[in-house]
């Protein structure tokens, strides 16, 4: 048996992690409904108690967004899968903007094992201790209600806004950019590195110093996938990355197992990404507007 050859970006090795990461969403995300919609009799209650409750409104809200987000991926990506050449199956698997969440999903799990065993080594390691005066219930709803919250807070009003408002100035603007979807340029990736400073600085309190660099790396990736595949795509991949590391709370090694086997998808799917570093390069100063509706845009390749 040949040996996969890492230096060529359509190996084969590459497209069986990808569909691996797509298969960690999935599972988190019906893993995930089924856990809050079981436990809703017994333990829906605890939202509401304690001294900072998390109440039900954004956790139902945010829960509704996320499976939205998720059900628009999921058509992006049969319709790419279904029909076509042969031949060309891997390559729109490794187009759709599911697999590029998956892909990407993977990377943060290493960069996130990186930075924590950074922070140990330094003496720094990253509390959660917060955590623990909410519920395994209620610390779930949490996590499903930061994707949703964050993405539009740090993506949609600091990246996608700013970009619209600066392409409007240029007679180039859109309303729907403030989505996302609208592709990297060199203005975007300034607001990209903005809005993921502040994202990490958000973070800080009742973490330590070392969950910046995690989350300023986090927040990268997040908003890469937000400006180049839309805020749907970085909802799920924020939401579904962020309710894996909580599974801990269930069973210990839950969450961590996964991860860890995320983590070494990510080292190889980080090979291909560097790569392709070309291809993630920005040349143009503003991106091209896009003519067609909001779910065309983000579906395009």
């Amino acid at each position: 048996m040949n040996r996969p050859d890492l230096r060529d970006p359509n190996c084969k090795l590459y497209v069986i992690c990808t569909y691996v990461s797509v298969a960690v969403i999935l599972a988190v995300s019906v893993i995930s409904l089924a856990y809050f919609i079981a436990l809703a009799p017994s333990e829906a209650h605890t939202l509401n108690e304690g001294t900072d409750p998390v109440g039900y409104e954004t956790p139902i809200v945010c829960g509704i967004v996320y499976f939205v987000c998720l059900a628009l991926l999921i058509r992006d990506f049969l319709r790419r899968m279904k029909g076509g050449p042969s031949e060309e199956r891997d390559t729109r698997l490794m187009r759709a903007p599911l697999s590029k969440a998956g892909i990407l999903m993977a990377i943060t799990a290493l960069t996130t094992f990186i930075v924590i065993g950074v922070a140990y080594l330094v003496g720094e390691p990253i509390s959660e201790s917060f955590l623990s005066k909410y519920s395994t219930y209620a610390v779930m709803a949490l996590m499903i209600s930061a994707g949703p919250e964050e993405e539009f807070l740090t993506r949609a009003l600091c990246i996608g806004l700013p970009v619209f408002i600066v392409c409007l100035i240029k007679h180039q603007g859109s309303a729907k950019d403030i989505l996302g979807g609208f592709g990297m340029s060199k203005v975007a990736l300034v607001f990209l590195v903005i809005s993921s400073v502040i994202f990490g600085f958000l973070h800080l309190e009742g973490w330590s110093i070392m969950k910046f660099p995690d989350t300023f790396i986090s927040g990268m990736l997040f908003g890469y996938v937000y400006i180049q595949y839309g805020i749907h795509a970085s909802i799920v991949m924020h939401s579904a990355f962020d309710l894996l590391a909580t599974y801990d709370m269930f069973y210990d090694g839950m969450g961590t197992y996964p991860l860890i086997v995320l983590s070494v998808l990510g080292a190889i799917l980080l090979v291909r990404s560097l790569l392709k570093i070309r291809e993630y390069i920005p040349e143009n100063n503003l991106h091209e507007p896009f003519e067609g509706g909001l779910i065309e845009m983000w579906e395009r390749d």
